[in-house]
């Protein structure tokens, strides 16, 4: 985190050097959940349900559904053929997954998770004629329900460094794009690196006894000036 908001702080000074260009986009994520298959003993009041003389367990499983979500911010990019290019993006992003509750019965409770995100790629890519592949590491600043995105902008940028690195979820993303008469099509994989249970991300319930991490694909439209 540190070191892309050294590069954002520099962009000016190394734009005298390299063209740059600026853009915005906007397009859609298909978001999915992915755990460990954890198997998590039911708690009451912290304590373990118990039926039979043993301790009741619930399996969590991954589902195979994705949800959609909106994704639009700016861009930009510095270079010719070999180019480095941050953004800064609001997205939505989210998923599903089900727990399967044994016992005298065995029940499936499905949990739907969704949250918005402020995103920090930072991508490095190369052109071959219209065609772009980039990579790179990202970074993603949630935003609370009861924030708004202005509040939440303002919190990050005013406190201390290391607290908003402390808060920021971890991944990367990695794809391909045409650039074509001006118009930026491009389609990524993002793939997570935060456990998202441990940083403030859990269950309608709170239950971050399980490891959860997102991915998604990302489909953009965007413009260069």
């Amino acid at each position: 985190m540190k070191k892309i908001l050294w590069l954002l702080w520099l962009l000016p000074a190394l734009s005298m050097a390299q063209p740059i260009k600026f853009g915005v986009k906007f397009g859609a994520n298909f978001s999915q959940l992915q755990t460990d298959g954890l198997r998590a003993t039911r708690l009451d009041n912290g304590s373990p349900v118990m039926t039979g003389g043993q301790a009741v367990v619930d399996f969590f499983k991954e589902s195979e559904s994705r949800r959609t979500g909106f994704v639009g911010g700016v861009y930009a990019r510095l270079g010719k053929k070999l180019y480095i290019q941050p953004e800064v993006l609001v997205s939505a992003k989210g998923g599903s997954f089900d727990i399967v509750r044994t016992g005298m019965t065995s029940t499936t409770q499905r949990v739907d998770i969704k949250t918005t995100t402020i995103d920090i790629p930072l991508m490095v890519g190369y052109k071959l004629g219209p065609l772009r592949l980039n990579a790179g590491p990202l970074a993603s600043l949630p935003i609370s329900e009861s924030k708004s995105f202005k509040d939440a902008v303002n919190q990050y940028t005013t406190q201390p460094v290391d607290q908003t690195y402390k808060q920021a979820i971890f991944g990367y993303q990695a794809g391909a794009g045409l650039s074509l008469l001006g118009l930026q099509l491009d389609v990524r994989y993002e793939g997570g690196l935060s456990d998202l249970s441990r940083v403030g991300i859990k269950t309608p319930q709170n239950d971050s006894r399980f490891t959860t991490r997102g991915n998604l694909w990302q489909i953009t439209a965007g413009f260069g000036f």
